[in-house]
């Protein structure tokens, strides 16, 4: 579904709003009760629009829009006028902040899954609704005993041949039951819990699933290749193998299979996150020629489980290793004196000619900055898509509130690379505890990023483990720059 209603600032038009909602929501899954309150709550959003995003006597346009796309629903309730404090609206909206809330009825009927106001400047402002269809975790959907976690210790399964392929679709559940048995409910992405999801996401090209097929007909393995929204490359990984049917080769075919497809793609490259609790991973992406550029620290949350058995002592780590599809371009840069070696060093590995050109403030106002919180993660993503005069205010406050409101542990933070603005935002964010990670290639409509983090808590290099030079090299310097940051704000 892909519908697009925009309309005048004129309370004549909420009839025909109510009109628009009332059908798009009646052709979708959703229970009575759930569509009676977000029709309810989008009306008083619509009304409120109508009445304060303009000047008094100012005409104005507002759009309202509704795009399903694997399984998941996604409306927004947009204005181009006065510009607000759109920071401080999401707090209210979330009741972290005192204020007028005119959204009761969305708020506390659970029938959303996510809801925020994005900020487009002097652009306006929206409102955003999220909403997943016919999504039941799978731990409510499967008998229990199906989801006793395995003993990583077992006897393997007899030898056998194995149909390694794409996921059917009515495969879904037995991925979701594959990856509670081994993971139990500490995987970072909820999504894989969720068979509606895993299915829809695979039909629709978004999370395109493979998966290993013993000669019982059990799912005993699942690998996945995850399109990143407005960029052109994919990332791999949700790899899983059923402890019984391990030893045999499962995960390299089911990569394969997934590369395979990616190779005949419209992709320009693909990446793997590789764990720092073991090398195995490291050395799966250097046998297939792939160039670390990032380390991701503390992405991942100490309690997931892992081979080892071993509990983990602080946050996980990975590193980004990124493997071309197709031929590499010449880059100009703009990157802060201070890491311009090491930048250099992590393009010579892709096999890039850069060139470090000198940026320079940002004149004009209208910065971008998109935030993804995975509150299972503990990590919240932070995505500056236009560089602005006020891209470092919108940083800072958005630290804050992540950290300081919503308690997360961990913030990724992703720069335009090529952006005039972006060595002058790098520096002045560092004075906000951000700490250089490394490159994300590709990672935007607009080419790669320059990433950061900010931790809440301090890392130890010990628990990192790390397999050649280069690995080692990346995560001592991005922990010797947070240590560095430390004792700069100290």
């Amino acid at each position: 579904m892909q519908l697009e209603l925009t309309f005048s600032n004129e309370l004549r038009h909420v009839a025909c709003v109510d009109a628009l909602i009332t059908s798009a929501l009646g052709q979708l899954p959703l229970d009575d009760p759930v569509r009676a309150n977000l029709l309810n709550g989008l009306i008083a959003v619509t009304e409120d629009t109508i009445q304060h995003a303009y000047p008094d006597g100012e005409s104005g346009l507002i759009t309202l829009s509704f795009r399903e796309k694997g399984g998941r629903l996604e409306i927004t309730v947009r204005d181009y006028g006065i510009p607000r404090d759109v920071d401080a609206m999401e707090l209210q909206l979330h009741g972290m902040a005192p204020g007028h809330q005119h959204l009761p009825v969305l708020l506390d009927s659970g029938s959303f899954d996510e809801i925020h106001w994005l900020n487009f400047g002097p652009q306006g402002k929206a409102l955003q609704i999220l909403k997943w269809l016919e999504s039941d975790h799978v731990a409510n959907a499967t008998a229990a005993e199906t989801l006793r976690q395995v003993d990583h210790s077992v006897v393997l399964a007899p030898e056998q041949s194995y149909d390694v392929r794409r996921m059917r679709t009515e495969e879904a559940e037995q991925v979701s039951q594959l990856m509670y048995r081994v993971y139990g409910n500490t995987y970072f992405n909820e999504d894989i819990y969720y068979p509606d999801r895993i299915a829809a996401q695979h039909q629709h090209g978004v999370t395109v699933s493979y998966v290993a097929v013993d000669e019982a007909g059990e799912v005993v393995g699942h690998y996945a290749l995850e399109r990143i929204p407005d960029s052109p490359v994919a990332e791999v990984g949700q790899a899983v193998v059923d402890p019984y049917h391990r030893r045999r080769g499962l995960l390299d075919r089911m990569k394969q299979c997934a590369l395979q497809d990616a190779a005949h793609s419209d992709l320009v490259g693909w990446y793997a996150d590789a764990v720092t609790v073991h090398t195995f991973t490291q050395q799966s992406n250097v046998t297939t020629h792939g160039c670390v550029t990032a380390a991701n620290l503390g992405i991942a949350p100490g309690k997931e489980h892992f081979d080892t058995g071993e509990e983990q002592p602080q946050r996980v780590t990975c590193l980004l290793y990124f493997h071309w599809l197709q031929e590499r371009q010449h880059r100009e840069v703009y990157v802060p004196v201070r890491h311009r070696t090491l930048v250099g060093e992590i393009y010579e590995g892709l096999g890039c000619k850069v060139e470090f050109r000198e940026g320079s403030e940002p004149a004009d106002f209208g910065g971008m900055l998109s935030v993804s919180i995975n509150a299972i993660a503990g990590r919240a993503n932070l995505t500056v898509t236009t560089i602005g005069k006020d891209t470092v205010h919108r940083i800072r406050h958005a630290r804050r509130n992540l950290v300081e409101q919503s308690h997360l542990e961990v913030l990724f933070l992703d720069l335009p690379i090529a952006d005039p603005g972006c060595a002058f935002v790098a520096e002045a964010i560092e004075h906000e505890g951000f700490g250089f990670l490394g490159i994300g290639p590709q990672f935007s409509a607009s080419g790669d990023v320059l990433r950061f983090a900010y931790l809440v808590e301090p890392l130890c290099r010990e628990p990192i483990k790390t397999l050649d030079e280069a690995a080692s090299r990346l995560v001592d310097y991005a922990l010797n720059e947070q240590a560095r940051l430390r004792e700069l704000l100290s």
